[in-house]
């Protein structure tokens, strides 16, 4: 529904053609790291969380909603910044041949940050609407929807004058972050509280280790350009590897200084869906 929303309001903004390819070249990207660990992250969850949905097992399933949330902050932040940082290179990477040019990867780059910025509060909705569905209360996530409908479209009109696509994008994540919100509020009544102000500092954390990654991904990628040029497939793949590898490199330093449980359930997830069959 939002993205028939997001085709309507996309029909005002000049030259509308390379706008509605652009959210769709830009959405691809986007989704590639959110497929990829939603499957790590909330497939094992919804059996999980089912088991501990009676009243005598809240505490351990808070437990595991943070663990859900926290892992969702600890993947998905520094995807969010890397690919801030790395927009260009990374769609121009992908993208730019033949009638692909660098104008259309810029202009892709734009509406893929837009994306970017979201992507925490996407994977964490998922993990909440679960939560619901193993309390067996699947109408408040359905009521939630039908208001966030009638909110994209006030939020899409609103945008899409002074953002254009950029705005369109924005309209849904910011639907996604009232949302979240809304889940929040909601299972943190129902459960008899679930330490929010606790759960918010690593997640703070997270997002400054998250930016300080960006930010070494960035320099890195500067520098490469000044050294090597910014044009040839592979010199850009070259540093869209070299930067990002950076990045990552700054932000596996600090996570690990903050002794996070959830660093190595994740670490575990990972060898087990990468590793098992080897094992076997």
């Amino acid at each position: 529904v939002y993205k028939r929303q997001d085709l309507f309001f996309a029909s005002f903004i000049p030259n509308a053609a390379a706008a509605v390819s652009a959210m769709g070249y830009a959405g691809l990207l986007a989704l590639t790291p959110l497929g990829i660990f939603s499957n790590v992250i909330l497939v094992p969850l919804l059996p999980l969380f089912s088991r501990l949905a009676v009243p005598e097992q809240w505490p351990e399933l808070k437990l595991r909603i943070r663990q859900g949330l926290m892992i969702t902050a600890l993947t998905m932040l520094p995807f969010s910044a890397l690919i801030c940082a790395l927009s260009l290179p990374l769609t121009r990477v992908v993208y730019e041949r033949y009638a692909f040019r660098l104008e259309d990867s810029t202009f892709t780059a734009t509406i893929l940050i837009a994306y970017a910025v979201g992507m925490f509060v996407y994977l964490g909705r998922d993990v909440l609407v679960r939560v619901f569905y193993a309390l067996e209360d699947a109408n408040t996530p359905f009521r939630i929807s039908i208001v966030n409908i009638f909110l994209n479209a006030v939020l899409d009109f609103i945008l899409v004058k002074p953002f254009g696509a950029v705005g369109l994008v924005l309209a849904t994540v910011g639907v996604n972050v009232i949302s979240m919100v809304v889940m929040l509020a909601v299972l943190d009544r129902r459960l008899n509280g679930l330490s929010l102000r606790q759960w918010a500092a690593p997640i703070a954390l997270l997002a400054l280790s998250s930016g300080a990654s960006g930010l070494a991904a960035w320099g890195t990628l500067h520098g490469c350009e000044r050294l090597w040029g910014a044009e040839g497939f592979f010199n850009l793949l070259s540093q869209l590897c070299l930067a990002g590898a950076v990045g990552l490199g700054v932000y596996a330093f600090l996570v690990s200084r903050l002794h996070l449980p959830e660093v190595d359930i994740f670490i575990n997830r990972m060898r087990q869906r990468f590793f098992k069959n080897k094992s076997q």
